[in-house]
């Protein structure tokens, strides 16, 4: 079908390129965090992703546990000529997912319909990997510093940093401080589960969600779409993606709820991790971590440790609400 849209103009030195993206040879650590899903709810999915609709889309924080994760892709890219051809980047990236369930009505009860992520908070250390992120789908990407351990060194520490201001004055100068700090406490207990394939691990980590949350009425659609989400190793993906307006400077000349699935190419391998860690996340007044995902700043323990070796691919958005359409 043809596309009424504007040509998207390639100036020189564009950071932005053509999705669908690859991430090749990535490790990745996760780790569950208990925070409280009504703070969720209330600081990050009702004012970024409801409200904006006016109840055209309703998504529910369902479990109080979030996903944290650490991952370093060794090789990043377009799949798309003549973008795929320009090389490729490595990128070190601290994410934090909250999982929602999407809500519609059917004879006046709501009822889940399908699974989605929602990256509330993360920092990337590669600018392309920001303005990309930001501009195609409407990832929060913020430019940061991340420590994540080499794939072959044991994992004691995983940090992320991003420019903040603890509190706000006008004399203040904004620095470069940890947002969230995850260490390992304890050796020594068995580290579990190991995947050998994508199924298995989409599978187990869906399922600690699943048991520890509050599913309102389990529609026929989410048992599909979970078993979709499992069989076809994708993970799909939920975001506000907007543009402030140049003049009318408090409101956007853009604004949509975009939803997009990574896929698992290949996993290399994967499991749970040895030991116990505490988790340790920043309020400061303009990155407030803790208090909006209902974490004590004093620290918490991480739960359902985990590692993957994967290679995987972030698809096309797909368009769920537009303001003004």
């Amino acid at each position: 079908m043809a596309s009424d849209l504007p040509k998207f103009i390639e100036r020189p030195g564009e950071p932005c390129h053509q999705p669908p993206y690859y991430c090749f040879n990535t490790q990745l650590y996760g780790f569950y965090v208990r925070g409280d899903r009504a703070a969720v709810q209330t600081h990050l999915v009702d004012p970024i992703l409801n409200a904006p609709s006016g109840g055209a889309v309703n998504y529910h924080a369902f479990t109080d546990f979030v996903l944290v994760s650490y991952a370093n892709a060794a090789r990043c890219g377009s799949t798309q000529p003549p973008d795929r051809d320009m090389g490729w980047v490595p990128e070190n990236s601290w994410t934090v997912w909250v999982p929602l369930l999407v809500i519609e009505k059917e004879l006046g009860i709501n009822v889940a319909q399908r699974l989605v992520f929602f990256p509330a908070y993360i920092c990337v250390d590669n600018s392309w990997s920001v303005a990309a992120g930001r501009e195609v789908y409407g990832f929060p990407k913020n430019y940061g510093t991340v420590e994540i351990p080499a794939a072959n060194d044991p994992p004691l520490k995983f940090s992320a940093s991003t420019l903040a201001f603890p509190h706000f004055a006008p004399d203040n100068e904004g620095k470069m401080l940890p947002a969230m700090e995850i260490e390992r406490t304890e050796t020594g207990t068995k580290a579990g589960a190991i995947w050998d394939d994508a199924t298995s691990a989409i599978k187990d980590l869906v399922g600690f969600l699943m048991k520890g949350g509050d599913i309102i009425v389990p529609g026929l659609n989410l048992l599909i779409d979970l078993y979709k989400l499992a069989k076809h190793e994708e993970v799909p993906a939920v975001f506000l993606k907007q543009f402030r307006d140049a003049s009318e400077t408090t409101n956007a000349c853009y604004q949509a709820i975009i939803e997009a699935n990574s896929t698992v190419v290949k996993l290399h391998g994967g499991g749970l991790l040895e030991g116990a860690f505490a988790v340790r996340a920043a309020d400061f007044a303009s990155f407030p971590v803790a208090s909006t995902l209902g974490i004590d700043p004093a620290g918490v323990q991480a739960e359902y440790p985990f590692w993957v070796h994967m290679d995987f691919e972030i698809g096309g958005g797909i368009e769920i609400w537009r303001a003004g359409k």
